[in-house]
């Protein structure tokens, strides 16, 4: 069960972010990787399984959530807002050690560079 609600979350994240048919605001894309976030870290699943979710797409799992820690790092209003709760939440799964940022040309990229456009559209 928990696998699929990691995997449900994945998919209408993915769609909201990198697709023309999600349907979900900026703000509930947050709110949806929060909960991916917190799910993950609730699951007792194996690790190796969830990295295999979403690995064709342009940004698999693991991409999405280190381009989501990046962008959130960069666009959240202060510590009582919805962005730096979700910084908050991917940073328990996600240490970014030396890195400065998302490797180009990868997925953590394309979805960090994504979240951006969301973001400076207006699509909030």
């Amino acid at each position: 069960m928990e696998y699929r609600n990691i995997e449900r979350l994945y998919n209408v994240a993915y769609a909201s972010i990198f697709t023309f048919t999600g349907k979900l605001s900026y703000d509930r894309v947050t709110d949806c990787l929060i909960k991916l976030a917190n799910e993950i870290m609730e699951t007792d699943t194996d690790e190796s399984l969830w990295w295999g979710i979403g690995e064709f797409d342009e940004a698999g799992l693991d991409g999405l959530i280190i381009g989501a820690y990046w962008h959130y790092s960069e666009w959240h209003a202060g510590m009582y807002s919805n962005g730096y709760a979700a910084l908050s939440a991917l940073g328990r799964i996600y240490w970014p050690n030396m890195e400065t940022g998302p490797e180009t040309e990868t997925g953590e990229h394309s979805a960090y560079t994504m979240l951006n456009e969301l973001v400076e559209t207006g699509e909030l």
